[in-house]
């Protein structure tokens, strides 16, 4: 089928499934024995992440970061493995490129197929596993890049309250995305160990144990360290937003101060009753008004003694 793609060599075998349909994969379960609830949980919607041993094989499920360049948004996709001494089954949407890389190797170099293709086919999958945690990090740096460029605008001369904001709801999204997709991959790798130590023979393969678990502690502490400076980042600029805000409350407040007294004065000498003051003198116009400028001058003087303006 169009979708599947499969190579072998050394008694092992690697089966490439890059559409998320359940007709490639219900072939694929008729061909190696897949138990019905495995294939319907391989099938969208997505699975939390886990290791389940069956009889002669395991299920397990992974997810792993995907980034958006249009909406600069991350996503996550999900990787089903079916996984024996024998074979090794991947079963994904086609958005991991290393993944796809890695089969390509395998099917075209004879050297790589040597290198990978031995023991149990648990060395194939740890290799591709560990290969997509390395394609993790130029995202990890992305963050990184985008948290520096809204610190130097948070605290820019030119600043975009709106985009500013928005930016930091991104990014925080981001990170918390990026947290929950890789918070299972440890877990499944210490059950892994446990559960496969004699008929996937891990404990041969040592060193990509090791390395995936640096790997996955690595990444979990860049998302560590990323939280908490999105989370100062968002704080600093409630902060500034709420002392903008006051300071436009503060202006707002004074001036209604200021015109309410004279807005006042203005309406009781509108009134045209019998001894109103200044109504008939001929100067009265000019008397209201700079009566009204010295109130407003006077209330201004003592709001500066006090340090108010």
């Amino acid at each position: 089928m169009k979708y599947i793609q499969e190579v072998e060599a050394n008694g092992l075998v690697w089966v490439n499934v890059s559409r998320q349909h359940e007709k490639e994969l219900s072939e694929l379960g008729k061909r190696f024995g897949f138990e019905r609830a495995d294939i319907a949980e391989a099938l969208p919607p997505f699975q939390r992440p886990k290791i389940v041993k069956r009889g002669h094989y395991y299920l397990i499920i992974l997810h792993f970061p995907i980034f958006n360049r249009e909406t600069k948004r991350l996503g996550f996709t999900e990787v089903d493995i079916f996984l024996s001494s024998q074979f090794f089954v991947s079963f994904h949407d086609g958005s991991l490129p290393r993944l796809e890389s890695f089969f390509a190797e395998c099917r075209k170099n004879v050297d790589v197929r040597q290198r990978f293709f031995d023991g149990t086919a648990v060395h194939i999958f740890l290799e591709a596993w560990s290969r997509l945690c390395d394609a993790i990090f130029p995202s990890l740096l992305h963050i990184n890049a985008d948290i520096n460029s809204v610190d130097k605008e948070l605290f820019g001369q030119l600043r975009n309250e709106g985009h500013m904001a928005k930016e930091i709801l991104r990014l925080k999204t981001n990170i918390v995305t990026f947290r929950r997709t890789m918070q299972g991959h440890r877990l499944v790798l210490d059950r892994l160990v446990i559960y496969g130590g004699h008929d996937l023979r891990v404990v041969n393969y040592q060193s990509f144990i090791t390395g995936l678990r640096e790997n996955t502690t690595e990444i979990w502490h860049m998302l560590e360290s990323q939280k908490e400076s999105i989370n100062a980042l968002h704080e600093t600029n409630e902060s500034i937003l709420t002392l903008r805000t006051n300071e436009v409350m503060k202006t707002l407040t004074i001036i209604s101060v200021l015109t309410f007294p004279l807005t006042l004065l203005a309406a009781i000498l509108a009134i045209r009753a019998p001894g109103t003051p200044f109504v008939d003198h001929p100067w009265g116009f000019f008397i209201i008004i700079s009566t009204s400028f010295m109130g407003a001058a006077t209330m201004l003087f003592t709001f500066k003694k006090k340090g108010w303006v």
